[in-house]
């Protein structure tokens, strides 16, 4: 089969969303399908890159990190549409999506949409869960869906957005998968020992770890907020933040303004290769953020076997159960009394930690193939689907 996957953020923007996508395309590489990517560059240039088709873009004004294709009459996308996909798949709503439109109506292939975004969160907060904001929400998703033949949710969560109102029938839930092999990995006593001396932790010292971007929907502060209460009980723990973002600024201050200097390490970003390494200098894994829709942080937590202490969220659901291989907190004595049990008790924590790779395998990057895949199939066949050909699947008449 030939994929055709398009987005916004690609190898240039390092979130989840592009760890998603290239856990999907290693899946289905793997079982033999031919898969190319579209994606804005990170440049005034289009380039191709092996499979990687990048097309000349600017930054975006609405995100840090995302870039506005400038171009959807670019030779790279005559190459695309002269390959001819069996199946496009539109992993975002920005440029990259009306780039995969242009080819999907030029083609007849099925169109494919995943929504990793609570946008009613990220742009009315707390005010999406009224009556003006949800028709707004629907609206609005209902004008960048209608070219979808099927629309993925990424968890149940994801599934009940007002966003998505008008895909019901179209919808399937297929949680995110990961590539297990880049984050089952494990360093020397020496290696571990050597980084947590660079980053001024002792031998002792218990950690909890957080790996995401330091924005303000991830909700970094309470974390900081909430950890003078365990301090308390445990006065050497320390809060290992890794990654960077808008809110480092903010989280710097509010961790001088409640003299927690000593006990917060901000490690800035680092490379993709190395994240695993900071997941293993962590004792349990910690989150506050109720934004996620299915977090990778949340899997790559799991493949490294940590136990997980998380705000309690729908988006957990599937991922974390409660005394199986975390704890879920709702409130500040809840955090500081689950965190305390988890660190002090060696026990419970080992049991947690193999709890968490076997939950781990449920994620697996050809788990996630196979069941998108399923769903490719099934846009194929409804679409009217009559034969192969050398240059993809024939199509009947196309309903757009």
């Amino acid at each position: 089969m030939k994929i055709l996957i398009a987005t916004d953020g690609y190898k240039y923007n390092t979130g989840g969303v592009t760890a998603s996508i290239l856990a999907l395309c290693s899946g289905l590489r793997r079982k033999g399908h031919e898969v190319k990517i579209l994606s804005p560059s990170n440049c005034l240039k289009s380039f191709r890159d092996g499979d990687d088709y990048f097309i000349k873009s600017v930054p975006a004004f609405y995100y840090p990190d995302m870039r506005i294709a400038l171009s959807i009459n670019d030779p790279l996308l005559k190459e695309l549409e002269a390959w001819h996909p069996d199946i496009i798949h539109a992993q975002t709503e920005g440029s990259a999506y009306i780039m995969a439109k242009r080819i999907m109506k030029r083609c007849g292939a099925p169109l494919i949409m995943t929504c990793h975004t609570d946008y009613a969160h990220f742009v009315f907060g707390r005010l999406k869960g009224f009556p003006p904001v949800k028709a707004i929400m629907c609206g609005t998703g209902k004008i960048l869906y209608h070219n979808a033949d099927k629309v993925i949710a990424p968890s149940q969560k994801a599934s009940d957005f007002a966003f998505l109102h008008s895909m019901q029938e179209r919808m399937a839930v297929i949680p995110n998968g990961m590539e297990l092999e880049k984050y089952q990995k494990t360093m020397s006593a020496s290696e571990r020992g050597a980084l947590r001396k660079s980053l001024g932790i002792d031998d002792n010292t218990k950690v909890l770890v957080s790996v995401c971007r330091l924005s303000k929907e991830k909700n970094i502060r309470e974390l900081i907020a909430f950890l003078p209460s365990l301090i308390n009980k445990m006065p050497d723990v320390k809060l290992l933040l890794v990654g960077d973002g808008p809110d480092r600024s903010y989280l710097e201050k509010q961790t001088e303004k409640l003299n927690l200097k000593d006990n917060i390490i901000f490690t800035g970003r680092v490379p993709a290769e190395d994240v695993w390494r900071y997941y293993n200098l962590g004792d349990v894994f910690v989150s506050a953020s109720t934004f996620e829709v299915h977090s990778m942080s949340y899997l790559e937590a799991l493949s490294q076997g940590l136990p997980m202490l998380c705000r309690a969220d729908d988006a957990l659901t599937g991922v974390l159960e409660h005394g199986y291989n975390g704890m879920i907190y709702h409130s500040r004595e809840e955090f500081a009394e689950f965190a305390q049990r988890m660190l002090c008790d060696d026990s419970l924590r080992e049991n947690m930690k193999q709890n968490s790779l076997k939950k781990a395998k449920d994620f697996s990057s050809d788990a996630f193939a196979d069941s998108v895949l399923q769903l490719y199939k099934e846009a194929i066949t409804e679409n009217g689907k009559s034969e192969f050909s050398g240059k993809g699947v024939i199509y009947g008449n196309k309903k757009k």
